[in-house]
């Protein structure tokens, strides 16, 4: 009896990603598992299981670190920039996808430049950009650069999106009669929800997770985001590795639940990025 090749490629696919996803899961299980132990029994098997979990851990990680100050300064940092980047892309991809305009390639390309810089080159021109501001120091110092940093990229991604979408809702609502806000808040904002709720996880994520940018740029204890507010477990002759693994796991929290609670949403939107890309 022959087995379908379709079959078989499903069982290698399901197999070589179930192998892709235990690889991946491995350093999250690990920082997990070396949170809930104590010093001791990392230095005598790093890689070994808890005896007794040391819930612990996280109450001091999270009072000793001051993490609750750097939550929320992640918080205020991450959301008005996710928002911000988001309502400005939105808008130049709507104008990029469905208008006629003079040097409307030329500015595409502009836009596009600020994706094939990296953040690593630009962070002597930034500090000295926020001190001439008086912005060192302040969380705006991170907010502002990461705007400009993530609109090239989201508006390329939503206005690839927004082409896709069927031209002949978009004639049909100006047949209606519908105004430009009014065709961009009433059409093509509800059809182009998944790409927006797949941007903002991916949008979070990332200003979540930079560290170049606030360890350069912020100086002051109390300004610190959570990434860098890690290192104050990292002494000079040793490390609280379980107080740092603590901090890690509080750190990855509010991405997880993102994730979770758009988890349809998210995987809606890449496979209508990969439909459309193909």
């Amino acid at each position: 009896m022959t087995v379908p090749k379709s079959r078989t490629r499903s069982v290698l696919t399901t197999g070589v990603a179930g192998v892709l996803s235990f690889v991946l899961t491995i350093p999250i299980l690990w920082v997990l598992t070396t949170s809930l132990r104590t010093k001791s029994e990392i230095l005598r098997d790093p890689l070994g299981l808890p005896g007794t979990p040391q819930w612990q851990n996280y109450i001091e990680a999270w009072t000793v670190g001051n993490f609750g100050r750097y939550f929320v300064n992640s918080l205020v940092v991450a959301v008005p920039t996710v928002f911000g980047v988001l309502f400005l892309s939105l808008l130049a991809a709507y104008a990029f996808a469905l208008y006629s305009f003079p040097f409307k390639r030329q500015l595409f390309i502009l836009l596009l430049v600020g994706m094939t810089v990296p953040v690593v080159v630009l962070i002597i021109p930034l500090y000295y950009q926020m001190l001439s501001l008086g912005l060192l120091d302040s969380l705006w110092a991170i907010i502002l650069p990461q705007l400009a940093l993530g609109v090239p990229i989201t508006t390329l991604l939503l206005r690839t999106f927004i082409e896709m979408l069927p031209r002949e809702i978009v004639d049909a609502a100006r047949i209606d009669g519908c105004g430009n806000f009014r065709l961009l808040m009433r059409i093509i904002l509800p059809l182009s929800r998944s790409a927006i709720l797949t941007l903002t996880v991916l949008q979070f994520m990332w200003v979540w997770n930079q560290f170049v940018l606030p360890v350069v740029l912020i100086n002051d204890r109390n300004t610190r985001t959570l990434p860098t507010a890690l290192s104050s477990f990292l002494g000079r002759y040793s490390t609280d590795t379980q107080l740092l693994m603590a901090g890690a796991a509080i750190s990855l929290l509010p991405v997880v639940i993102l994730y979770v609670v758009f988890q349809k949403q998210f995987v809606k939107g890449i496979s209508a990025g990969a439909l459309g890309s193909g």
